[in-house]
């Protein structure tokens, strides 16, 4: 347990009931789904960023689990691959994304496809935005700041965003994740001025950190670098990302957002690189996992502590709030209404999203409570997500084939990516299931020492070019009804 004054407490309690308190008053600003889902599609550019970087970056102590362990290449496969993901979207994705007007990723497969390949889609979309990973960190943090189980702190880290989430939809979440963007900042980089003042500055790092933590490929193979650069490939199939894009007040404002966000978390890369650096060089016995918040305890003066705990619950809280609430958006919109009931009022709808976010909040909870490892949930939910839904999208956007209907196009059989979706996603889970049953000192050894996300893209994007060059494509003849 980590010793913390009473000043740094009331900090933190401070930050818990502000939060617990908007959404308590938020609710009265909701009034249809546009408002629930998307706040109105009235974000602005500022406020466009505070979301967008805040939400991103939930997973601090996993990232600095890496830069303690391996060093720099934390920076290229946590950050440099992503910062190409993020281009390629805001000058390729973001507004065509913003253009369509919809609501959730599985919306954009219903377009481009149909409601087979929308129901499907929408599975994998849930799973990717369960925030088990982030529920794990908030357990780890609550044990070390009280001494509580895990589960304690899991559990009580979901009863907190229930509250201001299920009653506050999109917009508890946009005006919680930009106070949580100033205290992320604050409370992170507070750390790395105290470290240098205390041991020293890049000769302390040279003395006491092996030479492969300055190196960019540490002691990773390149096949190991490579699949992170793969699983960068989420940020084009993430939920997140397609919710802030839609819920701009115009079509310009989510490429200059990520633009700009991309600065934002090259700064935060850098903060969370080198505090692992630092963590690892003064204090070379700590568990690699609770790195970050027992070096910043023991670097960091009264008041200071206070800031930096809670800038980071801030920076995981921003990550729980947003997927929890696209996670209930899936199984009511996507799910619910799309299978069961068509014809659901709006206000059922919004019903039925605070149940699913209820839902996805127990799934979560269940999820972290059996997982040990906050990399390993990414790695594998990271995996089969891709290996699904990467091949589908990217050919939705740039296929453009023979024009010949009244509308100017035709579309691609639903049943490519219907089925390219289907083996991706099952040879990724095969690939994975069979590693993990065949450990090497605790390491999966897949088959033929291939990582599970190559096998994965690689069925998908087979069976999806296959089908759609031996399958007659129908012509487009209405719009899809959202």
């Amino acid at each position: 347990m980590i010793d913390l004054s009473i000043i740094d407490y009331s900090i933190v309690g401070i930050y818990f009931v502000g939060i617990i308190l908007i959404g308590y008053f938020v609710k009265k600003k909701i009034k249809n789904v546009p408002d629930y889902f998307l706040a109105g599609r009235r974000l602005t550019l500022p406020i466009f960023v505070a979301t967008l970087v805040s939400t991103w970056y939930g997973g601090t102590l996993g990232v600095v689990e890496l830069s303690f362990n391996y060093g720099i290449v934390n920076w290229l496969t946590q950050g440099f691959f992503w910062y190409i993901s993020y281009l390629f979207f805001a000058f390729f994705l973001a507004k065509k994304v913003r253009e369509t007007n919809l609501y959730t990723v599985p919306d954009q497969l219903e377009r481009f496809y149909d409601k087979k390949v929308r129901s499907l889609g929408a599975i994998f979309n849930f799973l990717m935005v369960t925030p088990a990973p982030y529920m794990l960190s908030l357990g780890i943090i609550f044990s070390l700041m009280f001494g509580w189980p895990a589960w304690v702190g899991i559990v009580l880290g979901s009863v907190i965003t229930l509250f201001y989430t299920y009653r506050g939809g999109f917009v508890g979440d946009v005006i919680t994740d930009v106070i949580q963007f100033f205290l992320m900042f604050v409370g992170i980089g507070l750390i790395i001025p105290f470290a240098i003042a205390q041991f020293g500055g890049l000769e302390f790092l040279q003395a006491n950190l092996p030479a492969s933590h300055f190196t960019l490929t540490g002691e990773w193979t390149t096949q190991m670098i490579l699949v992170w650069g793969f699983i960068a490939f989420w940020t084009l199939v993430d939920p997140s990302f397609y919710q802030r894009c839609y819920a701009t007040k115009d079509s310009s404002i989510p490429k200059k957002g990520i633009l700009i966000s991309i600065l934002f978390w090259l700064v935060f890369d850098i903060f969370t690189t080198t505090i692992g650096m630092y963590a690892r060089a003064a204090m070379p016995e700590l568990d690699p996992v609770t790195a970050l918040p027992t070096f910043a305890a023991a670097v960091l003066p009264t008041v200071f502590a206070g800031l930096f705990f809670t800038g980071l619950l801030a920076s995981i809280m921003s990550t729980i709030d947003s997927f929890t609430l696209l996670g209930g958006m899936t199984l009511s919109h996507d799910i619910y209404k799309k299978v069961f009931k068509p014809d659901i009022t709006e206000q059922e709808e919004i019903k039925a999203t605070r149940i699913g976010v209820v839902i996805t909040l127990v799934f979560s909870v269940i999820i972290a409570l059996f997982a040990s490892s906050i990399i390993g949930i990414w790695y594998t939910i990271g995996t089969v997500g891709i290996s699904a839904l990467l091949v589908p999208i990217l050919f939705g956007f740039f296929y453009n084939p023979r024009k010949t209907s009244s509308r100017g196009e035709k579309k691609i059989p639903a049943s490519a990516a219907f089925y390219s979706i289907i083996f991706g996603s099952l040879t990724a889970v095969v690939w994975l299931v069979w590693g993990y049953t065949h450990l090497d000192y605790g390491w999966p050894v897949y088959w033929f020492n291939i990582e599970p996300m190559y096998p994965g893209l690689l069925a998908s994007l087979v069976v999806f070019l296959g089908v759609l060059f031996t399958r007659k494509p129908k012509e487009v003849t209405e719009e899809v009804e959202i």
